[in-house]
């Protein structure tokens, strides 16, 4: 497995580990921690971080900077990533993915257990087809030197935390799956999904993959639209569709892209591993649809991004000082003050401004009307993998088994006509 793509799984289990209490995956958590944060700390250049910021971004990204912190510093300067100064500290520039690789290291080097690096790697084998739990205990076993009693609860306990997800086939055999599925364009799966669905709900589907097609970015209200919510929810909890969330006061709102959006543009998980870029894209479609001219509404994206993307600094404007906070939060965006309580922003990751603009310009995200959102801040960001995390807890007994139905004939069916 590629460095890079490794330091992704290990980000995404190492987030699914910091909603529970479970201390079976330490050297991930650790490891998952050390890239989340070091990817918040950094830029694509040498940037200078003060104590107070560092703490700050510590807390945003739910790290304890008195118990956490101080072990995650050590290790940066182990690994000679930051620099210590009068202060603060001083990080080295780097690009995502060699965020993702110091990740797959710091993991690579710690003192950690067969079974996490036997998760990772069911991870990345179950995101391209979905496999049987029977075939999986093997998989584990053969390429770990594990006992099958060890492989089993191997694969219950990363299921009970969600590393994989699962769905039964049988009263004794369940499909192991993960949510990353459609994250490449692969027509043979979502014709095996299609092939499932009535006329009408397939006629649907197209159009929905045909509107999202054409504008990258489709508020949620619009797909349940034509959908229906009973059959969005049976293609969201299989990764057909990704739900990304922007919240503020006044609420949170949904917005739908397509896995393979992004994959137009990358054909990797590693490509945006802590999801970025959908982050920028949900918050820009935001700001293009929601906020008023006199806040700062966006209406010129491509200048405006690439002027960001090459360095430059925008604004000011007020709406820049609320809009951005979640990026902000997340190490992507740099806001300062400039005067009347206006804003100033530099991007710090050009990469995920050039693959967000990519996913921008493919479409016209603007032509989309957006009705009864707050023209307010924008606080917080939901990832795709969360809000899929919900929708399948919440499913009913007849989504479920529509979603068990799907699966199986991605595995079957579908990929063997």
């Amino acid at each position: 497995m590629e460095k890079n793509i490794k330091g992704a799984w290990i980000l995404q289990h190492g987030q699914k580990l910091q909603a529970t209490t479970n201390q079976d995956f330490d050297a991930i958590s650790f490891a998952g921690k050390c890239g989340k944060f070091l990817s918040a700390i950094s830029a694509e250049n040498q940037e200078k971080i003060t104590d107070k910021r560092l703490e700050a971004l510590a807390k945003a990204n739910y790290i304890s900077p008195k118990t956490e912190v101080p072990a995650i510093i050590a290790e940066f300067k182990r690994q000679k990533l930051i620099l210590p100064g009068a202060g603060g500290i001083e990080v080295l520039g780097l690009t995502g993915r060699e965020v993702l690789s110091y990740t797959a290291t710091i993991f690579d080097e710690s003192d950690r257990e067969t079974y996490e690096d036997a998760v990772i790697s069911l991870s990345e084998a179950t995101s391209d087809l979905p496999i049987t739990n029977t075939l999986a205990i093997d998989y584990i076993s053969d390429t770990f030197k594990l006992a099958k009693a060890d492989a089993q609860s191997t694969l219950l306990l990363g299921s009970n935390i969600g590393f994989f997800d699962t769905e039964s086939i049988s009263p004794t055999e369940k499909l192991i799956f993960n949510g990353n599925l459609f994250r490449r364009e692969d027509a043979r799966k979502i014709n095996a999904v299609l092939s499932t669905l009535s006329a009408v709900e397939t006629q649907n589907v197209n159009e929905v993959n045909s509107r999202l097609n054409g504008a990258g970015c489709l508020p949620l209200s619009s797909v349940t639209t034509i959908l229906g919510e009973k059959l969005f929810s049976q293609l969201h909890s299989i990764g057909m569709f990704d739900v990304s969330v922007v919240g503020n006061e006044s609420g949170k709102n949904s917005f739908v892209t397509r896995p393979a959006a992004f994959s137009k543009f990358t054909n990797s998980i590693a490509d945006d591993a802590l999801d970025l870029a959908k982050a920028l894209v949900a918050s820009l479609t935001y700001g293009m649809t929601v906020s008023t001219y006199y806040r700062g509404k966006i209406t010129a994206i491509s200048s405006l991004m690439q002027k960001l993307i090459d360095g430059g600094t925008v604004g000011p404007a007020t709406a820049i000082g609320n809009d951005y906070q979640a990026l902000e939060y997340k190490g992507v965006v740099k806001v300062s003050p400039a005067h009347g309580g206006m804003f100033n922003m530099k991007l710090l990751k050009p990469e995920v401004g050039r693959l967000a603009l990519s996913v921008i310009q493919s479409g016209n995200i603007t032509g989309e009307a957006v009705d009864n959102l707050p023209g307010a801040k924008v606080t917080s960001y939901t990832a795709p993998e969360a809000t899929r995390d919900v929708c399948r807890k919440n499913s009913t007994d007849a989504v479920k088994l529509k979603t068990r139905n799907l699966l199986n004939e991605i595995r079957t069916g579908g990929l063997n006509k």
